[in-house]
């Protein structure tokens, strides 16, 4: 399992939830969140408010998610955001028990 953490401009973030949903995910998870680039100056106390879209996906759904998301985030512009992945190792349902990807 992976888990993609997808910051993007506020303006797309539900075409993105929707975009990542067409490829079959279930969840998403969504936090606006505020930050600089590495290319913009030094700006103390100035930050740029983007979205935070965060799923957890099957191996084999992985690229297609990202392309998904890359398609529909990118604008072409500085500030289009940044995707991260990261391995799950494991996943519970708190009420199901479930673990793994069945409880994704």
């Amino acid at each position: 399992m992976k888990k993609i953490e997808a910051i993007i401009r506020p303006g797309l973030r539900d075409a993105v939830v929707a975009a990542i949903k067409k490829n079959g995910v279930g969840g998403v998870t969504i936090q606006q969140v505020q930050g600089q680039g590495s290319q913009d100056p030094p700006l103390v106390g100035q930050y740029f408010s983007s979205d935070m879209v965060i799923c957890v996906v099957d191996d084999p759904k992985l690229d297609d998610v990202l392309n998904s998301i890359a398609n529909v985030a990118c604008s072409g512009t500085k500030g289009d955001g940044k995707v991260f992945v990261t391995t799950v190792d494991d996943a519970l349902d708190i009420c199901t028990k479930k673990r793994g990807t069945t409880s994704i």
